[in-house]
């Protein structure tokens, strides 16, 4: 395997232990890129470092807290707390705040959601990652879970049809999707996969049931703002492909 490789690449191969040195290079050149910073913190989790990938998932989540990116600060929190209960190693002194400093989130979903509803989600969610090409929901299955891109972007496709594949959309940071099957029990209408490598923040329908018993008041935000934003979702896009003939 030629050394040309970048730290990044031998990182979506998991192959932690070479990405590590060449990522450490990377973040010596540009310290205050977060985006490096985090795989490097990545790569130092799977190859076994667990200390020192905290203090860097901490140093990242802080840098995307203090420039307003809340939602990347959340994911990259639950991937220090995660690693810290599997490893048993700990975080700073004085880490244990709460996952929301920023009064508004950048995320449409969060924006509409009491401080205490926003945080009973939050704590039910769970980190998810995907290379790019993965495919993370297929049209037709059931919906178990609804998805906020933390960082990356995904392409949203559905069959046509002749049965052929075609392309709706693509959604960034920020975004939310797979919330109608979950709300409504319905299929999968599109299928999603990653444009790029891409961290999810992942609400499992179980996990959703268990903050409605406790806030019984975001069933009707999530129902108040899917009405809303109908004519932008996935379901729309794809009535408005059927109504063309598509």
């Amino acid at each position: 395997m030629p050394d040309t490789e970048s730290g990044a690449s031998l990182l979506a191969k998991r192959e932690y232990a070479r990405a590590v040195p060449l990522l450490k290079s990377d973040l010596d050149k540009y310290p205050n890129n977060p985006r490096i910073r985090l795989q490097y913190a990545d790569s130092l989790a799977g190859s076994g470092n667990a200390a020192e990938a905290i203090v860097q998932y901490e140093a990242t989540a802080k840098y995307y807290e203090d420039n307003g990116l809340t939602v990347q600060a959340i994911a990259v929190r639950k991937k220090a707390e995660k690693l810290s209960a599997q490893s048993g190693a700990k975080a700073e002194p004085g880490k244990d705040e709460p996952l929301f400093k920023q009064r508004v989130p950048k995320s449409p979903l969060f924006e509409v959601l009491k401080d205490d509803e926003r945080d009973a989600l939050v704590r039910e969610m769970d980190v998810e990652t995907h290379n790019q090409g993965d495919i993370i929901i297929s049209e037709g299955d059931i919906g178990s879970s609804m998805y906020l891109i933390a960082s990356g972007e995904v392409k949203v496709f559905t069959r046509g049809s002749a049965g052929t594949s075609i392309y709706l959309a693509q959604l960034g940071e920020g975004d939310f999707f797979g919330e109608v099957s979950v709300l409504t029990g319905k299929p999968r209408t599109a299928t999603i996969t990653a444009a790029q490598r891409t961290e999810l923040l992942r609400l499992d329908k179980t996990k959703l049931d268990n903050a409605l018993a406790r806030y019984p008041g975001i069933r009707r935000v999530l129902d108040e703002f899917y009405k809303r934003r109908a004519k932008h979702t996935v379901e729309a896009m794809i009535e408005n492909l059927k109504k063309k003939g598509a």
